[in-house]
């Protein structure tokens, strides 16, 4: 009993370390968004923030790449480390970021060549399209540079090392900040430079993690190694759903975009943007719990352990809890700060569209925490196909028939209750999902 019981204390240990690491990890990257919204809105103004708005669906369809490849290779990495076939391991990672480089040249080259109708889809108008193209045209020349960091953060971690990690991301989001100041107050550079400082976030993540490479004790060794398709399908099978956490983001930022400037205009855009941008923030500290528990549920597989695969999950549902109803308690009584710090401006129209929305955008926090727990967890343990179809549901499925649907019915309030309707939906998928796969395990 007292040795079940050390271990007991030994996973709850190790849990809150790395959870709190990757949380405030996440927390970085979200920094550069949140960094660029606020100084972009006391720069720029609500026309600036219009066009952020827009570029940032591609933002996030990049970070769901590079977090792709860096979740789907480290998990199975993992795995193979909790087996202790560290070849194995070692050549996963390899294969991974080739496989990154690959898709990122792809990317940067096509996002580029067609950056006009791109962001004409995207809605950019008279009004928006030439300060959002010099936004858009520096951050996809260096996408690649965000896909590599994603995958070095989420291989470090699986490394035993998510205190770098987590370092690498804060001193990038850091940097961001400040930069962000010099380059949109004391230069004048507006939206471009707001880019221009987006882009050494990533730069000095990779710079710090590459310290990594000099502790003795760490299995990432750059090899040749021959491309396998066969892992190439593994690795983003595992690590699709993932993508799709960061693509429901933009797919929603998108639609949202679109039936809000048919409803109201582009003051409705402006203070959905708002909105967007907290919730960066949200999924960020969500992600970095799904991001945080993940090394040690596949780890726990590995081992065959799953009384203590079990505990971790517990956990991880618990903290989900927790920080759901902390984040929904912000926004429900504290909606007039949250604007306050964007509406330099004091436009009263942006204000009181922003004020009714978040209180009911909020709402939907209270099950995303969850919804994140159950997809990370199913693909930190090889469930794949499960874990894709839940973010599916809540990032694609379920949103774009719902949304449209509570716009024509309810109009503003339609479009601001419409992500609660779709999480509470999933959530339901994911109990019935979550329940056949601990059946499993018994």
């Amino acid at each position: 009993m007292v040795g079940l019981s050390n271990q007991a204390s030994r996973t709850r240990k190790q849990f809150m370390h790395y959870v709190s690491l990757a949380m405030v990890s996440m927390m970085g990257q979200s920094l550069f968004i949140f960094a660029d919204t606020f100084f972009i809105a006391n720069g720029v103004g609500s026309r600036g923030i219009a066009a952020l708005n827009i570029v940032l669906p591609v933002v996030n369809v990049f970070n769901g790449i590079g977090w792709m490849f860096g979740i789907g290779g480290a998990t199975l990495f993992a795995i193979a480390l909790g087996k202790k076939q560290f070849t194995d391991a070692n050549r996963l990672f390899n294969m991974t970021f080739m496989f990154t480089i690959s898709a990122a040249i792809v990317f940067a080259a096509m996002t580029s060549l067609f950056s006009e109708p791109i962001l004409q889809f995207l809605g950019a108008n008279e009004g928006t399209y030439p300060i959002a193209k010099s936004y858009y045209d520096i951050l996809m020349f260096f996408s690649p540079l965000f896909m590599v960091n994603f995958v070095f953060i989420s291989f470090l971690r699986n490394d035993n090392n998510p205190r770098l990690a987590m370092f690498a991301m804060l001193t990038g989001g850091l940097v961001n900040i400040v930069l962000d100041y010099i380059f949109i107050f004391p230069l004048q550079m507006e939206l471009k430079g707001a880019a221009m400082a987006t882009v050494f976030s990533p730069v000095t993540s990779i710079l710090v993690a590459t310290l990594h490479w000099r502790r003795v004790d760490h299995h990432l060794h750059f090899n040749k190694v021959s491309m396998q398709i066969k892992k190439l399908k593994d690795i983003v099978s595992l690590g699709f759903s993932s993508f799709f956490n960061e693509f429901s983001s933009a797919v929603v930022m998108f639609l949202f975009n679109i039936v809000l400037l048919r409803l109201v205009g582009n003051i409705a855009v402006s203070a959905y943007a708002i909105i967007a941008n907290i919730n960066i923030i949200v999924i960020a500290i969500f992600t970095g719990l799904g991001q945080g528990f993940q090394p040690l549920a596949s780890k726990f597989l590995g081992q065959g352990n799953s009384k203590e695969l079990k505990h971790v999950l517990k956990l991880a549902l618990i903290a989900a809890v927790f920080l759901s109803l902390i984040i929904f308690g912000i926004g429900f009584f504290f909606p007039g700060g949250l604007v306050a710090i964007f509406n330099s401006e004091q436009n009263q129209e942006m204000a009181l569209i922003a004020l009714q929305g978040i209180p009911l955008y909020f709402m939907s926090f209270l099950f995303t925490g969850m919804n994140f727990v159950v997809i990370y967890y199913l693909a930190a343990i090889n469930q794949a196909r499960s874990s894709l179809i839940l973010s599916a549901l809540r990032g694609f499925i379920l949103i774009i028939p719902v949304l449209l649907v509570m716009a024509l019915w309810f109009n503003l309030i339609g479009v601001w209750l419409t992500v609660i309707i779709v999480e509470v939906m999933t959530f339901i998928f994911a109990l019935y999902i979550l329940r056949k796969s601990l059946s499993r395990l018994a």
